[in-house]
């Protein structure tokens, strides 16, 4: 290689000057952006770089200092300066590459921490989820991850019975006898490594600014959905209050993407259950698996998001006042309150259709009930011959014909839906959730049948829904004791056993229905005049 004759630096001092004007503009949060992007490698091959290029533009005092080491001459027409050009070139595209490209390592957790709190800080939502994204599912796994030497000393520390101690009661094998000793040896060794594990701790800080934030959880809920159910799969999620901030924020916006998909989510998989497909994410997220919305408390995000809206959003309550009008057809999917049902509606089938033993707080409807009442207001002069004269009206309605299916629905389960050892224990039974929906039809008709804000025509149209159901479950030999469990409910109350008033009301009510009704309903209407008969000989 030949040393040109003049050291010309030109265009390197060209090159460094716009390089130091570029960073003097860069933001101190583009900065941060750098410093989680480049690893000590990174540095470790620009620093390289920029020492062959001034190797290359000194060569000729190198040369004369005798510290040049040729490798022959300049092939395919380059010297020096192109060779300089082509040096910083490629440095530029490697870093341009390895910033779209970033990895979360821990080393650099501490910087990743500073910028998402910078983002959060300046409310620049849509950067942070742009970098956080990628990075999540081993944030949550650094999260939620110990120090190997951490996992070891635990592993010497627990004792494992086994499954035959556990299943069978047979003696357990002795644990060795050095476990003891060795335990205790490297339980302080634990301790300090604990300690030191800041990885760990700064990962789990991070997860809690992204959860604990009403603002940035209010954005993703609109804006992000999708990012949030990411999130939901931290522990910290099911710690904090993000769950029900996330579903409430979603449930303000009549434009969420969970209004979308309960819109278009009207096809029916077996009777009035509702289908799943996999085009409704965020349904399919947290409803497909009712052992997984059971353990995220998505009853109690959903009921409290409902009664907080009916005790309190006087905007709600005065349009839910109005009447009907087009609020069948269109305005009901635009509604928190009737969303809200539907996804009780969608959460409570399918527990039925799987097994579970659980009432998943269906118990809400009558909450929901109570407060509905509570805030209608007298109905208005030449409204009684509507089916549902306000909007109030076809939430009950909802109410009451969302728990009738709910009782009827066991009678549709498939073995195949069911795990097996949930079949086989002694005490399951595939009508628990159906009898429970049964009480709770009980304890909103015991609020509606005596109350003056409801027309005798309606009460009458609601207890036909809930006559109509029961005529069906007692022609089905599957379902007679769930027919029993109605009558029970709906008659004599669970627990606190209903007034004889009460009582004399519900049969008022019932004997002006439909004869034809009634004759199918002998049953109910025995039971009834037993419980009227009871009361009259107290």
């Amino acid at each position: 290689m030949t040393a040109p004759s003049a050291i010309d630096t030109t265009n390197l001092l060209t090159i460094l000057g716009v390089a130091a004007a570029v960073w003097a503009l860069i933001s101190p949060t583009n900065k941060l952006q750098l410093r989680f992007c480049l690893t000590w490698l990174d540095r470790a091959i620009g620093i390289f770089i920029l020492l062959l290029v001034h190797y290359v533009v000194f060569a000729p005092a190198l040369v004369k200092a005798g510290l040049y080491y040729s490798l022959g001459q300049w092939r395919w027409g380059l010297d020096s300066s192109n060779a300089v050009y082509l040096l910083l070139l490629t440095s530029a595209l490697y870093f341009f590459w390895r910033t779209r490209t970033p990895s979360l390592v821990p080393g650099k957790i501490p910087v990743f921490r500073e910028l998402i709190e910078n983002f959060l800080f300046t409310q620049r939502y849509g950067e942070l989820v742009l970098h956080v994204e990628p990075h999540l599912p081993k944030l949550i796994r650094m999260s939620k991850g110990e120090h190997w030497l951490v996992r070891w000393i635990d592993r010497i520390d627990r004792f494992p019975l086994g499954q035959e101690v556990l299943l069978h009661g047979k003696t357990p094998r002795k644990q060795r006898f050095w476990r003891p000793g060795v335990s205790k040896v490297l339980k302080p060794l634990k301790v300090w490594c604990l300690k030191r594990d800041h990885s760990r701790v700064q990962s789990r800080d991070i997860l809690q600014s992204l959860l604990t934030s009403p603002e940035l959880i209010h954005y993703l809920a609109v804006t992000h959905p999708y990012f949030c159910l990411k999130l939901i799969e931290a522990d910290e999620a099911i710690r904090s209050d993000f769950i029900e901030d996330c579903l409430d924020a979603m449930l303000a916006a009549p434009g969420s993407r969970l209004y979308v998909e309960l819109k278009n989510n009207q096809n029916l998989n077996g009777g009035n259950r509702l289908a799943l497909p996999e085009s409704n994410r965020l349904l399919r997220f947290f409803f497909a698996d009712a052992t997984k919305a059971a353990s995220y408390g998505l009853y109690r995000a959903i009921g409290e998001a409902v009664l907080r809206r009916l005790s309190g959003d006087r905007k709600i309550v005065a349009k839910l006042n109005e009447p009907l009008n087009y609020y069948a057809e269109q305005g009901r999917f635009r509604c928190p309150i009737n969303s809200g049902i539907t996804m009780f509606e969608i959460m409570v089938h399918e527990g039925i259709h799987q097994g579970l033993m659980d009432h998943m707080w269906l118990h809400y409807f009558q909450h929901f009930a109570k407060e509905i009442i509570k805030q209608m207001s007298p109905q208005a002069d030449g409204l009684e011959h509507e089916e549902w004269p306000t909007p109030f009206h076809y939430l009950l309605y909802r109410l009451i014909s969302v728990a009738m299916d709910w009782t009827e629905q066991c009678a549709r389960i498939k073995d195949s839906e069911i795990p097996e050892e949930t079949r086989n224990e002694p005490d399951f039974d595939r009508c628990f959730i159906s009898k429970e929906a049964t009480r709770s039809i009980g304890e909103m008709l015991q609020l509606i049948i005596p109350s003056n804000k409801i027309s005798d025509s309606f009460k009458r149209y609601l207890l036909g829904v809930v006559i109509r159901g029961h005529n069906k479950l007692q022609a089905n030999g599957v379902l007679i004791e769930v027919a029993g469990s109605l009558r029970s409910a709906v008659i004599h109350g669970i627990g606190m056993r209903t007034a004889c008033s009460y009582r004399i009301d519900l049969r008022d009510q019932f004997w002006q229905l439909d004869h034809r009704l009634r004759m199918e309903a002998d049953a109910f209407e025995q039971a009834l005049k037993m419980a009227i008969a009871e009361c009259q000989g107290t």
